[in-house]
């Protein structure tokens, strides 16, 4: 057994609702502080929010995606709880990030996360998960066939 198929056998939602919910609620949230960080500084761009509302579409494809994988390929539900969880860390970070800059205390150990982050999560970041994806569907397709022989 792999280690990330280990790790999601104890780490996983407790059900699909709560995986849909959790990363789309994170996202409203990080909007809404985005927003208010922007109303406040008096700094808000229409081009900033549809850049940012683009990726939330696109975080939403990526979520899709998995469950296709999952429901439609019969591909490991901890594919999808990982996009899941990775989407949900991002979500968080981003909103504790709007409201440092908002002025709100952020305990210790989130705030050496976010200086040691500093905006690490790139787009790129997409491009390798979606990449360890197709490893993993790669490797149980290898292992299905083993099994068939």
């Amino acid at each position: 057994m792999s280690e990330l198929q280990e790790l999601f056998n104890h780490v996983h939602f407790t059900s699909l609702m709560w995986c849909l919910l959790i990363p789309a609620t994170l996202m409203g949230i990080d909007i809404l502080t985005g927003l208010v960080h922007a109303w406040a500084d008096k700094s808000f761009q229409s081009s900033k929010m549809r850049t940012g509302l683009a990726k939330k579409i696109g975080e939403l494809v990526i979520i899709l995606i998995g469950m296709m994988a999952t429901y439609g390929m019969a591909i490991p539900d901890y594919i999808l709880t990982a996009i899941c969880l990775y989407i949900s860390f991002m979500e968080f970070m981003s909103i504790m990030e709007n409201l440092k800059k908002l002025g709100v205390p952020i305990p210790g150990f989130i705030s050496s996360t976010l200086n040691n982050v500093n905006d690490s999560i790139q787009n790129d970041d997409y491009k390798t998960l979606l990449a360890k994806v197709a490893t993993l569907e790669a490797q149980l397709q290898q292992v299905e066939k083993g099994d068939r022989k």
